[in-house]
Formats: structure tokens, sequence, C-alpha cells
């Protein structure tokens, strides 16, 4: 391998987590935000990206205890710990107060000079938590895992097709909360069926889909 090579693989790992948090500024800009509070943001959903909140418990999983009951160490050492579900700070919670607040905007500042927007909305989220919730697959030690251009397309599609003025702020929320409620929240039987012991919602932080698919819809209408 060439040094021509090596610098070119060096940049592209030095630059392309720069251009991802330029895009995600970007998008908290189109959304409404200062750049500076966009900056926050970016940090926000950084370090939130670490912190899960738990939730609920489930009961450790029974075929796990079936296949260790006959080892007599099984009684001694082994103590099955409660499954746990959780909601990643960076990944579904801070997306999703963006996206309420954006739902707010919608209905107090765009409905006035776009009245159709009180049921295109609705809509356009319905179709995308319909979409979602189809595509996703529960996947052993991964949890819920989709195609990750799928939704963005879909919500901002549509929300280009019936208000390409005000599209972001109708993809950002309808891409977040329809991933969010098809993807995870309607597949919660199939998370507690998986052998993990933590299911996190958004789990993965900036690169869940949760957070990206609104991401992407914006940079898609924007």
């Amino acid at each position: 391998m060439g040094c021509f090579t090596i610098y070119i693989i060096f940049a592209f790992i030095i630059l392309l987590p720069l251009l991802f948090a330029h895009m995600i500024t970007g998008a908290f800009v189109i959304l409404g935000f200062t750049p500076q509070t966009a900056v926050l943001l970016l940090f926000a959903v950084i370090i939130g990206g670490a912190i899960n909140i738990p939730v609920k418990k489930w009961p450790p999983n029974p075929e796990i205890i079936d296949n260790f009951k006959g080892i007599p160490a099984f009684r001694r050492f082994f103590r099955p710990r409660p499954r746990i579900l959780a909601v990643n700070v960076g990944g579904a919670i801070i997306p999703g107060v963006i996206s309420l607040w954006q739902v707010y905007r919608i209905y107090t500042e765009f409905v006035y000079v776009h009245p159709g927007v009180v049921a295109v909305f609705p809509m356009i989220f319905l179709l995308n938590t319909f979409v979602s919730y189809k595509i996703a697959k529960p996947v052993e030690g991964k949890g819920i895992v989709m195609p990750a251009l799928i939704p963005p397309l879909v919500v901002s599609i549509t929300s280009l097709m019936f208000y390409p003025e005000i599209a972001p702020v109708l993809a950002f929320p309808a891409g977040v909360l329809g991933v969010l409620t098809g993807a995870d929240i309607l597949h919660l039987k199939d998370i507690k069926k998986l052998n993990a012991p933590v299911g996190s919602i958004g789990g993965a932080g900036t690169f869940d889909g949760v957070f990206l698919c609104g991401i992407l819809s914006v940079f898609l209408t924007g």
C-alpha cells in the first residue's frame, strides 16, 4: 500500500466524522435552531448516545435457565439476571423531544399558512410508522434492524409532495416518531424474545435508525 493511499484513508477517517457532524448541525439549523444551539445539540446527542435509561425489567429468558438447570454449578454460581429495556438518551430521547417541538411548531406557526397540514402530518407519520413496522426485523445479537434509507425516503417524498416549503419540519418529526413507534415500540414483544441482557431503544446513539431517519430526511428535503 503506497503512501498516497495511506494519506487518503487517513483523511477519510478524519473527515468523515467532521462531515457527519456538519450534516447534523446543518439539519438542526434548518429546523429552526441557532448555529450555537445546533452545536450544543450535537454534543448532547453524542454524549447521550452513551447513556441508557432503564424503563422496564423482564424476567430472565426461560430458555437460558432450561439450558443450565441440569448443571449442579448453575445453582451455586449462576444467578440469572432480569433483562432490561432501556431508552437511549442520544438516539431516542433527544431526537424525540426535538420532534415534539417541531410538531408544536407545525400546529402553532405553520397551520395558519398551510391549514391542510393538520391532516397531512398525521398521514405522513402513520405511513412511516406502518412502513417502519413492516421492514423492521428482530435479529439475534443485534436487536431490531431495518434498511436505513427507506423511512427517510418515505417521509421526504411525501413531505415534498404536499408542502415543499416546510418539508424539513414535516419530515423530521414524522421520520423520528414514525421509526420510534413502528420499528421499536410496536416490536417490543420481539425485543423481549431476544436473548440480550439489555434491549435499548435508540441504543446505537447517533447511528441508530431513529435519529438517522430524522437527519437524512432533513438533508433530503432541505
